[in-house]
């Protein structure tokens, strides 16, 4: 009921799916229930604050919006929440990807080649004027090569 306690009375378990916080020697949990979606439970980490309140902290296996923590809990309209996040708030990887995206909308709009078709004329190139090859000496032209 709200008193003073210590962070060693605490008892606190996050499980993927779920969580409990309770007090040691007490029957009942404070809190005991199933997570709206999967976490790290190994990332899981809680303290003590104000010797009155648990902060629980944890990383959801999927970057998605919960309606909310606990299921049968009050749930909020997702689709009200600002979910923009700046490029930088991404891995490496994801970045690249949006830039590559991005880059591509942007040439299609100027009806210039894509990335992957800039990478495909690149290649054609070195192999137009490879030894062997049929083009060798002619001007490049990729509109002679049908894919």
């Amino acid at each position: 009921g709200g008193g003073v306690i210590k962070a060693k009375d605490v008892v606190c378990t996050v499980t993927r799916k779920g969580l409990k916080i309770g007090i040691k020697g007490s029957e009942a949990m404070v809190l005991d229930g199933e997570l709206w979606g999967e976490v790290v439970q190994d990332d899981a980490m809680w303290s003590l604050e104000e010797k009155r309140f648990v902060q629980v902290a944890m990383d959801k296996r999927k970057k998605t919006w919960w309606k909310t923590v606990l299921v049968g809990g009050e749930e909020i309209d997702t689709q009200k929440v600002d979910s923009t996040c700046q490029l930088e708030d991404y891995d490496q990887g994801t970045q690249a990807a949006i830039n590559k995206v991005m880059f591509d909308e942007h040439q299609k709009r100027q009806g210039l080649p894509t990335s992957d078709e800039l990478s495909q004329q690149d290649l054609l190139r070195k192999a137009w004027d490879a030894e062997g090859s049929p083009f060798k000496g002619q001007p490049f032209d990729p509109s002679a090569v049908n894919f």
